[in-house]
């Protein structure tokens, strides 16, 4: 099973985000214009106070730039509507801030010339300067606010549609396990007549396919071996009923027995070569199970005696129905299944991606 995701100590507490982005933008601005007095040797005596001031001021302003902002609700409308409204509260704001400014700048900050004595020039580009800053805040609050909205929007739509195809595949599987009870229980019911005693040890083997098959029913993947014990107990309770006109080869590496596979995967391919293959051949036939690992994909492949007919095989063919939709749930288009006639036999390979973060492990 993947490792659950662990959310940073952002996105657990965004507010706590916002303050470090507050605290770092605006003490960033006056770091640099600290230094650039610094480099250009205007560094002056109680300058560091005229900097505090601009760093609250700065930091305040904003701050109610975005209480306005959240409390009218313009994060929720489009750009067309809040483009207009930022420029002008920007504009109020940054009066705000103006006025914040000289006033406090005079009467606590008596060292410096009083802002109120500068030239009417001064004093607009003073304002000037707290309408841009404010509105290039509101720009970048705005560019954040809406990215995380269309993240999370991605994220939901993400989550319903994981629940949708959950949804989709705890369906198939409800299918397929009464699709195998009745397949099952047909093949032993032919067995009470012809051999009792067989069918008691038929009914055994079907228990064990059964209490596997309910252990695995709520897995999304199982391990290959587990799934191939399944296949193996179903094969001795076809071969009760067949006998020698079943023959099987099983070819299959112990190294590849931990790979993760779709439930009922394999067991599907195999009782479909048997019902509609072997089974309506007089004198039975052959049946080899073989998977192979191959550039970081795994090949399962189930060859039968017969002869592959596509859209005459009998029965509704719900099992490969629904093995195909599964594959496409839990693979998308890295998986496929393909059936067809090679060397006088019916093969059927089903080829779907080996995930390295799940191997070895099943998924709950």
């Amino acid at each position: 099973m993947q490792r659950p995701f662990k959310a940073s100590i952002w996105s657990r507490d965004p507010r706590l985000l916002y303050w470090a982005t507050q605290i770092g933008g605006w003490g960033a601005f006056v770091g640099g214009f600290a230094a650039w007095t610094l480099l250009t040797d205007r560094w002056v005596y109680g300058l560091e106070q005229v900097i505090l001031l601009e760093f609250l001021i700065g930091v305040g302003s904003s701050h109610l730039y975005r209480h306005v902002v959240l409390q009218r609700g313009w994060l929720k409308r489009d750009i067309g509507f809040v483009l207009p409204r930022l420029s002008a509260l920007a504009l109020l704001l940054a009066f705000a801030a103006f006025g914040a400014e000289v006033l406090v700048h005079d009467l606590v900050l008596t060292g410096f010339e009083h802002l109120s004595d500068q030239p009417a020039q001064d004093l607009f580009v003073r304002l000037l300067n707290w309408a841009v800053l404010l509105f290039i805040w509101s720009l970048l609050y705005f560019a954040y606010s809406w990215f995380m909205r269309g993240r999370r929007e991605e994220i939901r739509n993400l989550r319903l549609e994981t629940a949708n195809r959950e949804n989709q595949l705890n369906t198939l599987r409800a299918q397929l396990n009464p699709h195998f009870m009745f397949n099952a229980l047909n093949g032993i019911r032919a067995l009470v007549d012809e051999d009792p005693e067989q069918a008691k040890r038929a009914i055994t083997h079907l228990s064990a396919i059964l209490r596997n098959a309910m252990n695995s029913v709520k897995r999304r993947t199982v391990p290959l071996g587990e799934e191939l014990d399944i296949v193996k107990a179903y094969l001795a309770l076809e071969a009760m009923r067949y006998e020698e006109r079943l023959r099987t080869a099983i070819e299959i590496q112990p190294d590849l027995e931990r790979i993760p596979v779709p439930p009922m995967l394999l067991q599907t391919l195999v009782e479909n070569a048997v019902r509609h293959g072997i089974a309506n051949l007089p004198g039975g036939g052959d049946l080899h199970i073989a998977a192979t690992r191959t550039d970081g994909h795994l090949v399962v492949t189930v060859r039968n005696s017969g002869h592959y007919e596509p859209g005459q095989v009998k029965g509704n063919g719900i099992g490969l129905r629904n093995t195909r939709k599964r594959l496409e749930l839990i693979y998308g288009n890295n998986a496929r299944i393909t059936i067809g006639n090679k060397n006088g036999m019916v093969e059927t390979q089903v080829e779907f991606p080996i995930n390295e973060l799940i191997e070895g492990r099943t998924m709950a």
